[in-house]
């Protein structure tokens, strides 16, 4: 195995139809497998993908820019500016971009080779010419060690209700030890 180095213009486009910013920054082939990493900027007060779950991968958030809202294993928490957030394989999760600004986050997966669900989506949408809804996704998406769990997180920090009244969730959260007045700033 060798060093790898991407530059922003040597990255591949993942982009996607509605707008997310996508670039592969490392590709698993590239780390004999060991982990892969992906750039994201999402646009401000965007819903994530429904709530979900790797099985065989964990998946580490670097937020580079904007707030983070990821939900997982039952609490929603807001992730500025310099906050990460480790995610072991099979917590559910899911993510959304807070109000107000786009956010820029990383993500890493371990083992790599989740990015080829982000290869196929975006492929799919450009030879469709328009962005793909949850519906869509989520056949693709279960191909690449993804398992639906349940609804999106939307920008306010709740889970979309859940035909039949369910109780979404609880609000975000700042990460742990955030001074009161700092949550979620950037």
């Amino acid at each position: 195995m060798t060093i790898t180095v991407t530059t922003a213009d040597a990255a591949e486009n993942l982009d996607r139809a509605g707008g997310r910013v996508m670039r592969l920054l490392v590709d698993a082939d590239a780390t004999g497998q060991r982990l892969s990493v992906v750039s994201c900027e999402a646009p401000a007060g965007e819903a994530g993908p429904p709530l979900h779950i790797h099985p065989g991968t964990d998946e580490l958030f670097l937020v580079q820019g904007g707030t983070l809202l990821l939900h997982a294993d039952g609490a929603t928490h807001r992730l500025g500016a310099g906050a990460a957030a480790f995610v072991p394989r099979g917590t559910a999760h899911t993510f959304a971009s807070g109000p107000g600004e786009p956010v820029r986050f990383l993500t890493v997966h371990t083992p790599g080779g989740f990015e080829q669900m982000h290869r196929d989506v975006c492929r799919a949408e450009r030879e469709a010419g328009r962005a793909f809804g949850p519906a869509e996704i989520m056949p693709i998406a279960a191909r690449h060690d993804w398992s639906f769990a349940g609804p999106p997180l939307l920008p306010s920090g709740e889970l979309a209700p859940v035909p039949g009244g369910a109780p979404a969730a609880a609000p975000a959260q700042p990460p742990a030890g955030t001074p009161a007045g700092l949550a979620g700033g950037s």
